[in-house]
Protein backbone atom coordinates (compact mmCIF):
# COMPACT_ATOMS: atom_id res chain seq x y z
CA UNK A 1 0.00 0.00 0.00
CA UNK A 2 2.83 2.37 0.85
CA UNK A 3 4.64 1.55 -2.37
CA UNK A 4 1.48 2.31 -4.40
CA UNK A 5 1.03 5.64 -2.64
CA UNK A 6 4.64 6.60 -3.29
CA UNK A 7 4.22 5.77 -6.96
CA UNK A 8 1.12 7.94 -7.23
CA UNK A 9 2.85 10.79 -5.44
CA UNK A 10 5.87 10.53 -7.76
CA UNK A 11 3.66 10.71 -10.84
CA UNK A 12 2.25 14.00 -9.59
CA UNK A 13 5.60 15.61 -10.26
CA UNK A 14 6.10 16.48 -13.93
CA UNK A 15 8.42 14.23 -15.90
CA UNK A 16 10.73 16.98 -17.07
CA UNK A 17 12.21 17.86 -13.72
CA UNK A 18 15.38 19.88 -14.10
CA UNK A 19 18.50 19.21 -12.11
CA UNK A 20 17.83 19.88 -8.45
CA UNK A 21 19.50 23.07 -7.31
CA UNK A 22 20.14 23.73 -3.64
CA UNK A 23 18.70 27.01 -2.37
CA UNK A 24 21.29 27.48 0.34
CA UNK A 25 22.40 25.24 3.16
CA UNK A 26 22.05 21.47 2.89
CA UNK A 27 18.64 20.00 3.68
CA UNK A 28 18.47 19.42 7.42
CA UNK A 29 15.09 17.79 7.68
CA UNK A 30 12.80 16.56 10.43
CA UNK A 31 15.22 14.28 12.26
CA UNK A 32 17.87 16.98 12.57
CA UNK A 33 15.42 19.66 13.65
CA UNK A 34 13.52 17.46 16.12
CA UNK A 35 15.74 14.46 16.92
CA UNK A 36 13.63 13.30 19.87
CA UNK A 37 10.81 12.16 17.57
CA UNK A 38 10.71 8.92 15.53
CA UNK A 39 10.00 10.28 12.05
CA UNK A 40 8.71 7.95 9.33
CA UNK A 41 8.79 8.71 5.59
CA UNK A 42 5.22 8.68 4.25
CA UNK A 43 5.94 9.81 0.69
CA UNK A 44 8.77 11.06 -1.50
CA UNK A 45 9.24 12.70 -4.89
CA UNK A 46 12.27 14.30 -6.49
CA UNK A 47 11.60 17.59 -4.74
CA UNK A 48 9.55 16.67 -1.70
CA UNK A 49 9.98 14.29 1.24
CA UNK A 50 7.03 13.93 3.60
CA UNK A 51 7.84 12.59 7.06
CA UNK A 52 5.35 12.04 9.87
CA UNK A 53 5.25 11.19 13.55
CA UNK A 54 2.20 10.12 15.58
CA UNK A 55 0.03 10.20 12.44
CA UNK A 56 -2.06 7.13 11.43
CA UNK A 57 -0.77 5.45 8.27
CA UNK A 58 -3.85 6.08 6.15
CA UNK A 59 -3.96 9.74 7.08
CA UNK A 60 -0.20 10.08 6.55
CA UNK A 61 -0.53 8.72 2.99
CA UNK A 62 -3.34 11.15 2.22
CA UNK A 63 -1.32 14.05 3.59
CA UNK A 64 1.66 12.96 1.48
CA UNK A 65 -0.41 12.76 -1.71
CA UNK A 66 -1.95 16.20 -1.10
CA UNK A 67 1.46 17.74 -0.43
CA UNK A 68 2.93 16.14 -3.56
CA UNK A 69 0.13 17.64 -5.65
CA UNK A 70 0.81 21.09 -4.17
CA UNK A 71 4.54 20.71 -4.80
CA UNK A 72 3.87 19.82 -8.45
CA UNK A 73 1.79 23.00 -8.75
CA UNK A 74 4.60 25.06 -7.22
CA UNK A 75 7.09 23.53 -9.64
CA UNK A 76 4.90 24.54 -12.57
CA UNK A 77 4.11 28.07 -11.40
CA UNK A 78 7.24 29.07 -9.48
CA UNK A 79 9.79 26.88 -11.23
CA UNK A 80 10.64 25.13 -7.96
CA UNK A 81 14.00 23.40 -8.21
CA UNK A 82 15.15 22.87 -4.64
CA UNK A 83 14.19 20.05 -2.25
CA UNK A 84 11.86 20.51 0.70
CA UNK A 85 11.10 18.18 3.59
CA UNK A 86 7.62 18.44 5.08
CA UNK A 87 7.39 17.27 8.70
CA UNK A 88 3.88 16.43 9.92
CA UNK A 89 3.45 15.93 13.66
CA UNK A 90 0.34 14.35 15.16
CA UNK A 91 -1.47 14.94 18.43
CA UNK A 92 0.92 12.85 20.56
CA UNK A 93 4.11 14.42 19.21
CA UNK A 94 5.94 16.87 21.44
CA UNK A 95 7.84 19.32 19.26
CA UNK A 96 10.35 21.50 21.04
CA UNK A 97 9.47 25.11 20.27
CA UNK A 98 12.39 26.58 22.23
CA UNK A 99 13.74 29.61 20.45
CA UNK A 100 10.93 29.46 17.89
CA UNK A 101 7.80 30.51 19.78
CA UNK A 102 7.40 32.15 23.22
CA UNK A 103 7.72 29.91 26.25
CA UNK A 104 4.60 27.85 27.03
CA UNK A 105 3.16 28.52 23.56
CA UNK A 106 2.50 25.53 21.31
CA UNK A 107 4.48 25.29 18.09
CA UNK A 108 1.87 25.08 15.33
CA UNK A 109 3.79 25.49 12.08
CA UNK A 110 7.22 26.77 11.11
CA UNK A 111 9.34 27.11 7.98
CA UNK A 112 13.10 26.79 8.29
CA UNK A 113 13.89 28.57 5.05
CA UNK A 114 17.64 28.10 4.99
CA UNK A 115 17.46 24.31 4.91
CA UNK A 116 14.08 23.81 3.24
CA UNK A 117 12.20 22.26 6.15
CA UNK A 118 8.48 22.87 6.75
CA UNK A 119 6.93 21.64 10.02
CA UNK A 120 3.19 21.33 10.62
CA UNK A 121 1.46 20.27 13.80
CA UNK A 122 -1.83 18.59 12.81
CA UNK A 123 -3.40 18.76 16.25
CA UNK A 124 -6.32 20.15 14.23
CA UNK A 125 -6.11 18.16 11.01
CA UNK A 126 -8.81 20.30 9.37
CA UNK A 127 -6.20 23.00 8.81
CA UNK A 128 -3.68 20.76 7.03
CA UNK A 129 -4.64 21.87 3.52
CA UNK A 130 -4.16 25.54 4.36
CA UNK A 131 -1.04 24.92 6.44
CA UNK A 132 0.90 22.81 3.97
CA UNK A 133 -0.05 24.98 0.97
CA UNK A 134 1.19 28.13 2.69
CA UNK A 135 4.30 26.48 4.13
CA UNK A 136 5.47 24.83 0.91
CA UNK A 137 4.85 28.03 -1.08
CA UNK A 138 6.71 30.14 1.48
CA UNK A 139 9.72 27.80 1.45
CA UNK A 140 9.70 27.67 -2.35
CA UNK A 141 9.75 31.46 -2.61
CA UNK A 142 12.96 31.48 -0.55
CA UNK A 143 14.47 29.26 -3.24
CA UNK A 144 13.20 31.55 -6.00
CA UNK A 145 14.96 34.46 -4.32
CA UNK A 146 18.16 32.42 -3.88
CA UNK A 147 18.29 31.70 -7.61
CA UNK A 148 18.51 35.44 -8.26
CA UNK A 149 21.17 35.91 -5.60
CA UNK A 150 18.87 37.33 -2.90
CA UNK A 151 18.54 36.18 0.69
CA UNK A 152 14.80 35.82 1.08
CA UNK A 153 11.89 36.80 -1.13
CA UNK A 154 10.52 40.33 -0.51
CA UNK A 155 7.92 40.84 2.22
CA UNK A 156 5.00 41.32 2.59
CA UNK A 157 4.74 39.96 -0.96
CA UNK A 158 5.97 36.49 0.05
CA UNK A 159 3.30 36.16 2.74
CA UNK A 160 0.59 37.38 0.34
CA UNK A 161 1.59 34.87 -2.34
CA UNK A 162 1.62 32.15 0.31
CA UNK A 163 -1.90 33.22 1.30
CA UNK A 164 -2.98 32.84 -2.33
CA UNK A 165 -1.87 29.20 -2.33
CA UNK A 166 -3.64 28.79 1.02
CA UNK A 167 -6.80 30.33 -0.44
CA UNK A 168 -6.76 27.91 -3.35
CA UNK A 169 -6.20 24.90 -1.12
CA UNK A 170 -9.13 25.97 1.07
CA UNK A 171 -11.30 26.74 -1.98
CA UNK A 172 -11.86 30.32 -0.80
CA UNK A 173 -10.88 32.33 -3.88
CA UNK A 174 -14.45 33.48 -4.54
CA UNK A 175 -15.01 34.36 -0.88
CA UNK A 176 -11.86 36.47 -0.72
CA UNK A 177 -12.72 38.22 -3.98
CA UNK A 178 -16.16 39.04 -2.63
CA UNK A 179 -14.67 40.41 0.59
CA UNK A 180 -12.25 42.69 -1.27
CA UNK A 181 -14.97 43.86 -3.66
CA UNK A 182 -17.20 44.75 -0.72
CA UNK A 183 -14.34 46.73 0.83
CA UNK A 184 -13.83 48.61 -2.43
CA UNK A 185 -17.45 49.84 -2.25
CA UNK A 186 -16.68 51.98 0.80
CA UNK A 187 -13.33 53.34 -0.40
CA UNK A 188 -12.88 56.56 -2.33
CA UNK A 189 -15.02 56.02 -5.47
CA UNK A 190 -12.70 58.18 -7.55
CA UNK A 191 -9.80 55.84 -6.87
CA UNK A 192 -7.55 58.83 -6.20
CA UNK A 193 -7.35 58.40 -2.44
CA UNK A 194 -6.34 54.72 -2.39
CA UNK A 195 -2.77 54.09 -1.29
CA UNK A 196 -0.56 51.33 -2.66
CA UNK A 197 1.56 48.94 -0.61
CA UNK A 198 5.34 48.75 -0.32
CA UNK A 199 5.58 45.10 -1.32
CA UNK A 200 9.35 44.97 -0.95
CA UNK A 201 9.68 46.68 2.45
CA UNK A 202 11.45 43.66 3.97
CA UNK A 203 12.41 40.10 3.20
CA UNK A 204 11.62 36.62 4.47
CA UNK A 205 13.24 35.64 7.79
CA UNK A 206 15.27 32.42 7.99
CA UNK A 207 12.73 31.00 10.47
CA UNK A 208 9.04 31.79 10.07
CA UNK A 209 6.53 30.37 12.61
CA UNK A 210 2.77 30.83 12.16
CA UNK A 211 -0.60 29.51 13.26
CA UNK A 212 -2.64 28.15 10.31
CA UNK A 213 -5.86 29.28 11.97
CA UNK A 214 -4.86 32.93 11.56
CA UNK A 215 -2.93 32.93 8.26
CA UNK A 216 -5.86 33.33 5.88
CA UNK A 217 -6.26 36.75 4.24
CA UNK A 218 -8.54 38.09 1.47
CA UNK A 219 -5.48 39.94 0.10
CA UNK A 220 -4.84 36.68 -1.71
CA UNK A 221 -7.25 38.12 -4.30
CA UNK A 222 -4.52 40.53 -5.41
CA UNK A 223 -2.27 37.61 -6.39
CA UNK A 224 -5.16 35.88 -8.15
CA UNK A 225 -5.66 39.06 -10.20
CA UNK A 226 -1.93 39.40 -10.91
CA UNK A 227 -1.61 35.85 -12.23
CA UNK A 228 -4.84 36.13 -14.24
CA UNK A 229 -3.68 39.32 -15.98
CA UNK A 230 0.11 38.94 -16.07
CA UNK A 231 0.64 35.18 -16.02
CA UNK A 232 2.32 33.03 -13.36
CA UNK A 233 5.74 34.37 -14.33
CA UNK A 234 5.00 37.53 -12.35
CA UNK A 235 5.52 35.43 -9.20
CA UNK A 236 9.21 35.24 -10.11
CA UNK A 237 9.45 39.03 -10.56
CA UNK A 238 9.02 40.62 -7.11
CA UNK A 239 9.76 44.18 -8.20
CA UNK A 240 7.97 46.99 -6.39
CA UNK A 241 7.23 48.89 -9.61
CA UNK A 242 5.48 45.98 -11.27
CA UNK A 243 3.46 44.93 -8.23
CA UNK A 244 2.49 48.53 -7.46
CA UNK A 245 1.09 48.85 -11.00
CA UNK A 246 -0.77 45.56 -10.62
CA UNK A 247 -2.20 46.65 -7.28
CA UNK A 248 -3.48 49.91 -8.77
CA UNK A 249 -5.12 48.05 -11.66
CA UNK A 250 -6.61 45.52 -9.23
CA UNK A 251 -8.07 48.25 -7.02
CA UNK A 252 -9.59 49.94 -10.06
CA UNK A 253 -11.08 46.63 -11.24
CA UNK A 254 -12.59 46.04 -7.80
CA UNK A 255 -14.00 49.58 -7.73
CA UNK A 256 -15.60 49.21 -11.14
CA UNK A 257 -17.04 45.84 -10.21
CA UNK A 258 -18.37 47.18 -6.90
CA UNK A 259 -20.04 50.08 -8.74
CA UNK A 260 -21.46 47.71 -11.38
CA UNK A 261 -19.39 49.43 -14.06
CA UNK A 262 -21.12 52.76 -13.53
CA UNK A 263 -19.17 55.82 -14.66
CA UNK A 264 -21.20 58.14 -12.47
CA UNK A 265 -19.18 59.69 -9.69
CA UNK A 266 -22.28 59.68 -7.46
CA UNK A 267 -23.20 56.01 -7.96
CA UNK A 268 -21.47 55.03 -4.76
CA UNK A 269 -23.51 57.60 -2.85
CA UNK A 270 -26.73 55.99 -4.04
CA UNK A 271 -25.55 52.60 -2.84
CA UNK A 272 -24.38 54.04 0.46
CA UNK A 273 -27.73 55.79 0.91
CA UNK A 274 -29.55 52.52 0.35
CA UNK A 275 -27.40 50.76 2.95
CA UNK A 276 -27.88 53.63 5.42
CA UNK A 277 -31.63 53.62 4.77
CA UNK A 278 -31.88 49.89 5.44
CA UNK A 279 -29.94 50.25 8.67
CA UNK A 280 -32.14 53.16 9.77
CA UNK A 281 -35.29 51.19 8.94
CA UNK A 282 -34.03 48.21 10.92
CA UNK A 283 -33.39 50.51 13.89
CA UNK A 284 -36.86 52.05 13.70
CA UNK A 285 -38.52 48.64 13.50
CA UNK A 286 -36.50 47.40 16.47
CA UNK A 287 -37.56 50.46 18.50
CA UNK A 288 -41.24 50.03 17.57
CA UNK A 289 -41.02 46.37 18.55
CA UNK A 290 -39.54 47.41 21.88
CA UNK A 291 -42.37 49.88 22.48
CA UNK A 292 -44.99 47.27 21.60
CA UNK A 293 -43.53 44.79 24.07
CA UNK A 294 -43.39 47.45 26.75
CA UNK A 295 -47.03 48.42 26.14
CA UNK A 296 -48.07 44.77 26.32
CA UNK A 297 -46.31 44.33 29.68
CA UNK A 298 -47.96 47.48 31.03
CA UNK A 299 -51.39 46.27 29.97
CA UNK A 300 -50.81 42.80 31.43
CA UNK A 301 -49.71 44.18 34.80
CA UNK A 302 -52.49 43.81 37.43
CA UNK A 303 -54.30 47.06 38.20
CA UNK A 304 -54.60 48.02 41.85
CA UNK A 305 -57.95 49.38 42.94
CA UNK A 306 -58.07 52.70 44.73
Amino acid sequence: MTRRALTVATLLVSVGVSTVVSAGAALAGCSDRFPDEAWQVAGQTELLTVSTVSVPEGQALRFADDAAATMALLETELGAAHPIELCIAGRDADLDGSGIVPENERLHSVVFNEDGTVVIDVLEAAFFDEAHAFGLAYATLWGVAAESGSVGYPEPLATTIGQWYLSRAADKLELHHSQMRSGAFFRDPSGQGVDTTDWTAGSQPPVYPWNPQFQESPLADLVAYAVATEGAEILRDPSQERWMAVEQAWQEALRQEALQGSSSGNAWLIGLAIVAGLLTLAGVLAWLNHLAKRRFKDEARPKTSR
